[in-house]
């Protein structure tokens, strides 16, 4: 399990980077199962979800990079059929299941697009799964039914990529870059990687303001202003996918292409961002309301979205690699940038992934219930004592959609209690 990520702690690779270092982790058993049901599915309409998969090794055509990928899944935003390149729009029901054909897309940035930053895979099944059952076994007919499957899902209509991307074949075709760059990559992730994913519900305004951003950066390259060009460094998978829900003011944005020096500060790690994200919704600024008003992100997501980070419905789900599997070396290996004296990033995933109020729905809307109960419960004496300084309106405004915010998220975690219960 992910506890074996701080233990089983294999290299120390000497690349200091402002007092910090890369840690290669391997997992020795393939992690089971974390994934809320449709109970969850039918209470939470629109949701986020940030993934680090880990390391892609074929048994025929070897290893991919160690930090893994990172690629995002978003319910209530549907790939767009219709757009001339790949591009999102409003799924056009609310699904309550993870197999309705409106439910969602997965993002994935691929290094050899380039006139496209990312690609939109319609569903769940395709997307994580590959169209394979979980009982069944992934061999090379499933692989090609895979394949198959993608190219009439028409998701990657309208892309071109670059000619000098890697192959065995002799001839360049779509189903050989289907086949060897973007399988388990862009989409069947669990053919080849373990999935460790941070979920958060968001507005159905907040949802349109992430699909606006990814649509524009697609339409710039679609539109022959610039070809996509990849840097691992500077302008990876992770950049793309922090940004997109920067645009929805969940945090802060991460420059790409800035000068070396400044992008030192702006690396950005799959594994990592992950963390951050479940860390955000487990400990987020919440309970005071000082912390709310300091935090620029924080405040303007309640004043535009009427939404905060750290609330119910925010959890850490794991998709572990397909068994039984012929086609690919299902030992997961994953990349952490953390100090190699503390351990705080390894340390801090591993304390929400074994709490069940960051796993579990009913743990989880419980768990919320008493903390939106106790910040009504506290808030008169707080504003006695200075929630924030009542100077003029603006104070004042701030205060009361806080506590206006706090009883209507009371109030929907009773109601879902009430619902979960029937």
């Amino acid at each position: 399990m992910i506890a074996r990520l701080g233990a089983a702690l294999l290299a120390l690779l000497l690349a200091p980077v402002f007092g910090c270092a890369l840690l290669t982790s391997t997992l020795d058993e393939v992690p089971p199962t974390v994934l809320p049901g449709d109970e969850y599915e039918a209470l939470f309409p629109y949701y986020v979800e940030l993934c680090a998969v880990t390391q892609y090794r074929s048994l025929e055509f070897g290893d991919g990079g160690v930090p893994g990928h990172a690629v995002m899944y978003l319910k209530g935003a549907c790939r767009d059929e219709a757009a001339d390149f790949p591009s999102l729009r409003a799924c056009r029901r609310e699904a309550t299941t993870r197999d309705d054909p409106e439910h969602g897309a997965g993002i994935s940035v691929n290094r050899w697009f380039r006139n496209a930053n990312w690609i939109a895979v319609p569903g769940t099944d395709l997307f994580f799964d590959g169209g394979l059952e979980d009982d069944a076994v992934l061999d090379q007919d499933a692989f090609d039914r895979a394949v198959a499957a993608s190219i009439e899902a028409g998701i990657f209509d309208h892309i071109d990529f670059d000619p000098a991307y890697p192959t065995r074949s002799e001839e360049r075709s779509l189903e050989d870059f289907v086949a060897q760059q973007s399988i388990a990559t862009d989409f069947a992730l669990r053919f080849s990687r373990s999935a460790f994913c941070s979920r958060m519900p968001v507005t159905e305004e907040m949802m349109e303001d992430i699909a606006d951003y990814l649509n524009l950066v697609n339409a710039e390259y679609a539109a022959g202003n610039a070809d996509y060009s990849w840097s691992g460094y500077s302008d990876n998978c992770v950049h793309l996918l922090r940004n997109s829900l920067a645009a929805a003011s969940i945090w802060q944005p991460r420059s790409v292409q800035t000068t070396k020096l400044q992008q030192l500060a702006n690396l950005a790690v799959p594994a990592n961002e992950v963390i951050n994200l479940a860390d955000l919704g487990a400990h987020g600024p919440l309970e005071d309301g000082r912390d709310v008003y300091r935090t620029d992100e924080a405040r303007d997501a309640l004043l535009d979205f009427d939404w905060l980070p750290r609330r119910h419905g925010a959890l850490v789900t794991i998709l572990p690699v397909h068994e039984p599997n012929e086609l690919f070396d299902t030992r997961g290996r994953i990349l952490v940038l953390e100090s190699p004296f503390s351990f705080g990033a390894t340390r801090k995933f591993n304390r929400i992934l074994f709490d069940p109020r960051f796993t579990e729905l009913r743990p989880n809307l419980e768990y919320f219930r008493g903390v939106y109960a106790d910040i009504l419960a506290e808030g008169n004496e707080i504003i006695a004592g200075g929630f924030l300084p009542l100077r003029s309106l603006r104070y004042l405004r701030v205060t009361k959609r806080y506590f206006q915010y706090v009883e209507a998220q009371l109030a929907e975690v009773d109601a879902m209690l009430k619902r979960i219960a029937e």
